[in-house]
């Protein structure tokens, strides 16, 4: 994949998350199962953990669409499969993705979340 492939596709996945942060119908709400504010106040938290450094190879996933991509996982259950085409990320990335962020997502909200042993 070229570098400038790789950055229309980095644009796409951002333009399509943006856009549907922008929807005044909701629909951010229906895909993540969260609020826009919940959704940046988790980011706030999570992002430290989670944010990668671009390469020279290639540009890094952003934090907000690797959070964006688990919270789809979490709230729907959809493949991996599924969520490469919906996010134009590789199915081997998102496994990493997935558990990676539910991993952060743990740590940072330990305090705040009390599991049942």
């Amino acid at each position: 994949m070229t570098k400038i492939h790789r950055n229309r596709t980095s644009l796409t996945m951002e333009n399509q998350l943006m856009e549907l942060v922008a929807e005044p119908s909701g629909e951010f709400k229906k895909f993540t199962r969260m609020s826009l504010e919940d959704f940046e106040n988790l980011l706030n938290k999570v992002s430290p953990v989670i944010m990668k450094q671009d390469t020279q190879l290639r540009k890094a996933i952003p934090a907000r669409m690797r959070l964006a991509v688990t919270l789809r996982f979490l709230a729907s259950g959809d493949s991996y499969e599924s969520l490469h085409f919906l996010f134009k990320i590789s199915p081997q990335l998102v496994s990493e993705i997935i558990p990676e962020v539910c991993l952060a997502l743990n740590q940072v909200l330990k305090e705040e979340v009390k599991l049942i042993k």
